[in-house]
């Protein structure tokens, strides 16, 4: 089985850094090669001119997909190793439509603006310079904008789900359209007496063929095999008469993420991430509603204990979960059972309700120690952000 970088908890490694930086300057070669070096030959797609971005991006989307696909299938990759995109439609629909006129007017996009300025084009750096400059302009106004940036939020969707295909059915109509829209745009470049380098039918026909036995391949393997080993491993057995059978190695795995205290969240480190508004943040509440609509953090879901896998689901291995009681005996616990479901992104609040309040929002006055002034301008801060005139009677001295 294949480990990957995301998976293994290595993205920040130096090994991780020299692949980025191999795969990104392979990335600009054969962008150039396939002539994205060019602004003239990216903008040719929107006039019918010149079908090379179509041609190029279909071609990575298909190949990685039935690769990837392939890999899930035999058992090489896992699913859970892998990070999945949230759909979030209202920042996924603006920053399209924002990403599609900006590719019109300058003709570059970040990625072919890099191939283009380090073949020397000027238009490239300026379209990078733009790139930066609404990148900056984003961070200033997020707060204005963030209703939208979050909007719709449905955490990992797949499109087959939504439409009620399987996946080998969707891998391959995907397939079909994508050699369609092959011939097609050979077919309009030839029509437009485009000066662009034509492929040969037969080459074309070749490649189609290829695509189609990969693409029909995956209804050799059972779709079970491409649940990852987590999920496969933490499915219990029953035994009957009440006996359950769960696998050693996942216990195993537990107790040594328990022993190492990776299952924790302190206090301060979550009321910051909160105050930020990580987007890839769930916290979750699971005292009752009545304790809930009495005093809880800002942001947090109210999420009764037998609902809890159902209605983090969306959110499985993606983003960081966090669950908090008044102390921790009951986040412990459903945190516990979410891992032998094959969740690995759940974490519990250290010392729970009570050592957030104690930690995060005791006044700075009434603490028997001396605080640094850096230390009393935070606690004012998280004061002021979970705390309103309305509950600030709830808070626990």
């Amino acid at each position: 089985m294949i480990d990957t970088l995301y998976a293994t908890d290595a993205l920040n490694s130096p090994k991780a850094f020299f692949l980025a930086l191999l795969i990104g300057l392979f990335f600009g070669i054969f962008l150039e090669q396939a002539g994205f070096g060019s602004s003239r030959k990216l903008a040719g797609v929107f006039y019918f001119k010149d079908m090379a971005v179509i041609k190029v991006m279909f071609s990575a989307v298909v190949t990685a997909m039935l690769g990837l696909s392939c890999f899930l299938a035999m058992g090489w990759v896992q699913v859970d190793a892998i990070y999945l995109l949230p759909t979030i439609y209202g920042s996924q629909i603006v920053g399209g439509l924002i990403f599609g006129v900006g590719f019109v007017v300058s003709g570059w996009c970040p990625g072919t603006a890099a191939a283009g300025l380090a073949s020397g084009k000027l238009d490239a750096l300026v379209a990078l310079i733009g790139a930066l400059l609404g990148s900056i302009l984003f961070s200033e106004i997020y707060p204005a904008v963030k209703g939208i940036a979050s909007a719709g939020d449905r955490g990992v969707l797949s499109v087959f789900d939504s439409l009620g295909l399987s996946k080998p059915m969707f891998v391959f109509l995907f397939v079909v359209v994508a050699i369609i829209c092959f011939w097609l745009c050979e077919k309009l470049e030839k029509a437009k007496a485009s000066k662009t380098v034509h492929v040969s039918s037969t080459f074309l026909r070749a490649f189609s063929l290829i695509l189609v036995v990969f693409a029909g391949a995956l209804f050799i393997f059972p779709t079970s095999q491409e649940t990852g080993a987590d999920e496969r491993s933490a499915a219990a057995v029953d035994l009957g008469d009440g006996a359950i059978l769960i696998s050693p190695e996942l216990e195993k795995n537990l107790l040594a993420g328990v022993e190492e205290a990776v299952d924790h969240i302190e206090p301060t480190d979550l009321a910051d991430r909160m105050m930020r508004g990580d987007r890839d943040l769930i916290v979750v509440d699971v005292r009752s509603p009545l304790e809930y609509n009495r005093f809880h953090l800002k942001g947090a879901v109210n999420v009764a204990l037998p609902e809890l896998a159902d209605h983090l689901l969306p959110y499985k291995n993606n983003g960081l979960i966090v669950l908090y009681s008044n102390g921790m005996t009951h986040p412990a616990q459903a945190r516990d059972s979410l891992f032998r479901l094959g969740f690995r992104n759940v974490y519990i609040l250290t010392d729970g309700l009570a050592g957030f309040m104690e930690q995060c929002l005791k006044p700075a006055s009434v603490r028997s120690e001396p605080l640094s002034s850096k230390t009393a301008k935070r606690i004012q801060a998280w004061r002021s952000y979970f705390y309103s005139k309305a509950d600030a009677r709830a808070e626990t001295k």
